[in-house]
């Protein structure tokens, strides 16, 4: 068996290693962006006698104000995005002449985008599932216009809520956290721009409820397993009937797991129908872990 091993690990090393040399492969994940032949660059100032009410939005963006080194083409104005406009401007306008985003397929609009954006969490954006679903940067930001935070329209959570349908009526369950009333947003736990775990902000989802639940958090003497490995083992976190995000209602989210109590000589007998006429916390409170045993005989929570 060892020899097997050790003949088979090379092998591996070079399967690995080729399958990462395709997926970074920058042909494969960099779609080519049009170039328009012939044109050169001819200045911002001659898009306005055409485009004088895009201009009007585009001089109140961050856009309009980059510094020279906050993109590649610093000075370029429009044409940065556009491409040379010199064509364009000489034919009286068109669509053929000039980068326009309407033509342009979501994995190409996103591409000039990356052009500058390309650092932090948009480094995941090619293998992000908005782009996999046909979603391009522009479908949810707006270039030429200063509407809501990072050029968002109509906002965040409204941009999010008008393709996920699900989470929204979600929201609008008794239990849910205060992104309706304000003072939260979907920002606040997902990247829109992707990541390793579910577009989560965190590489662990329990990392990220942590955050704001700290004292869940322990290390506790007496640990509750499904609190240490996932807290949506118990919670759905964009909304519930149950109180406090819990999928089911108390005691039948117990009994998911378990059985009931076992016979106590120090406290009787405790059949597992009785937990139906209670609630499992009123014994139980830290069901998130304690330092103090679950029972007056010293066993553990999970028993």
């Amino acid at each position: 068996m060892l020899k097997k091993a050790i003949i088979l690990f090379p092998a591996l090393c070079l399967i690995s290693f080729a399958a990462c040399q395709i997926l970074y492969n920058t042909d494969v994940l960099q779609p080519e962006i049009p170039v328009i032949d012939g044109a050169y660059y001819t200045g911002t100032d001659v898009c306005i006698p055409c485009h004088g009410d895009i201009y009007g939005h585009y001089k109140k963006t961050v856009h309009s104000r980059l510094a020279f080194f906050e993109s590649d083409q610093p000075g370029k104005g429009c044409e940065i995005c556009h491409g040379p406009a010199s064509i364009h401007v000489k034919e009286k306008g068109g669509t053929g002449n000039i980068i326009s985003f309407l033509r342009l397929s979501p994995e190409v609009s996103s591409e000039i985008c990356l052009g500058c954006h390309r650092k932090g969490s948009m480094m995941d954006w090619r293998a992000n599932a908005h782009l996999l679903n046909g979603i391009a940067c522009n479908e949810c930001h707006k270039p030429h216009k200063e509407t809501a935070d990072k050029m968002l329209y109509p906002g965040d959570p409204e941009i999010c809520f008008s393709c996920h349908q699900d989470k929204k009526a979600r929201n609008l369950l008794p239990s849910h956290h205060p992104v309706q009333e304000k003072k939260m947003k979907c920002g606040d736990c997902h990247t829109s721009h992707g990541s390793e775990n579910n577009s989560l902000n965190q590489p662990v989802l329990n990392d990220l409820c942590f955050e704001c639940h700290a004292e869940y958090q322990g290390p506790f003497i007496y640990e509750h397993e499904p609190v240490f490995e996932d807290c949506s083992i118990c919670h759905d976190p964009h909304g519930t009937i149950a109180d406090n995000l819990l999928k089911q209602n108390d005691p039948f989210i117990c009994l998911r797991c378990h059985k009931g109590h076992r016979k106590n000589p120090k406290t009787g007998s405790h059949p597992t129908v009785a937990s139906f006429l209670t609630s499992c916390t009123q014994c139980h409170s830290q069901v998130h872990g304690s330092d103090l045993p679950s029972q007056l005989n010293g066993s553990s929570l999970t028993r």
